[in-house]
């Protein structure tokens, strides 16, 4: 589980995944990365009642890509399927036993995709999963032997990366080849496994800044998609701040006026996160 100042949703979540899985779960890691609320003060205490299987992983740096590349290749073990959720929703009972078997049963699948069960566009991404070999963060899984290719090649996802899911769903569909069109049959799903989350207010101003900031991080990842489709996966970089100044130049020479969302936005996003990105190249 992926968490970063989850402190409102955090305990409901721990709570749900505890409650859904079966017997069969080896290990729960929760991976806080730069968090600066009471997430993790609240694992802690979920940590005294179920300390034999939960295990909490505090990173300083507060980066989803740097979290998922730390489990991915320093934390999973040998265990047969790794299940990679969010810490902002509650999930389905019985679904990870599901998607276990789901998964574990097909020769060619890398991963299994849990199903959205709430949302306004609800219908929409679940076309997105059936149809469109997508997967989402809240709830994904990938067998041992994906795992095992990506280490062996040496895959990392680029820290600052804005739509991660996208690079996932890539990489999945395409056995980390560099192929144009996805491979039938790589991600699999369960039409009674997934996940469901409570919808954003427009009343709540928390909720609204929320849902602004999502938006911004997949409208950069849009735009730092088109230079990686230009590079091999291996070749990817593993910090996108040059990238982020490529887009800066290109919106600042192209963007249409009307444009705001690019113009002020995500300017303003590239121009805070590439402050950080600078600190972390300084410390490697």
């Amino acid at each position: 589980m992926f968490a970063h100042n989850e402190g409102k949703h955090i305990v409901n979540s721990i709570t749900s995944v505890l409650d859904s899985a079966d017997e069969n779960l080896n290990r729960f890691y929760i991976i806080a990365n730069g968090c600066t609320d009471n997430t993790c003060a609240e694992i802690k205490k979920i940590q005294l009642i179920q300390s034999a299987k939960l295990s909490l992983i505090e990173l300083e740096f507060g980066d989803k890509c740097n979290a998922w590349n730390h489990y991915v290749h320093d934390i999973a073990d040998d265990s047969s399927i790794h299940f990679f959720v969010d810490a902002d929703v509650k999930f389905v009972k019985g679904s990870f036993g599901r998607l276990n078997d789901c998964l574990s049963s097909n020769k060619i699948a890398n991963a299994a995709a849990g199903l959205p069960f709430s949302g306004r566009n609800q219908q929409q991404y679940l076309n997105m999963v059936k149809q469109g070999r997508c997967l989402f963060g809240n709830c994904y899984a990938l067998k041992r032997e994906f795992i095992g290719l990506i280490r062996q090649k040496s895959f990392f996802l680029p820290i600052g990366l804005g739509w991660i899911d996208s690079a996932i769903t890539k990489i999945v569909n395409r056995d980390l080849e560099d192929i144009p069109n996805p491979k039938e049959g790589r991600i699999v799903y369960d039409l009674e496994s997934g996940y469901h989350f409570d919808s954003l207010s427009v009343f709540s101003k928390e909720d609204r800044e929320l849902y602004v900031n999502r938006i911004v991080r997949y409208r950069l990842g849009k735009h730092q998609e088109k230079y990686l489709e230009k590079c091999s996966f291996l070749s990817w970089p593993r910090i996108l701040n040059e990238i982020n100044t490529a887009v800066l130049n290109d919106i600042k020479t192209n963007a249409k006026w009307f444009n705001l969302l690019d113009r002020y936005f995500v300017v303003k996003r590239i121009i805070q996160q590439n402050q950080k990105l600078e600190k972390v190249i300084k410390t490697q």
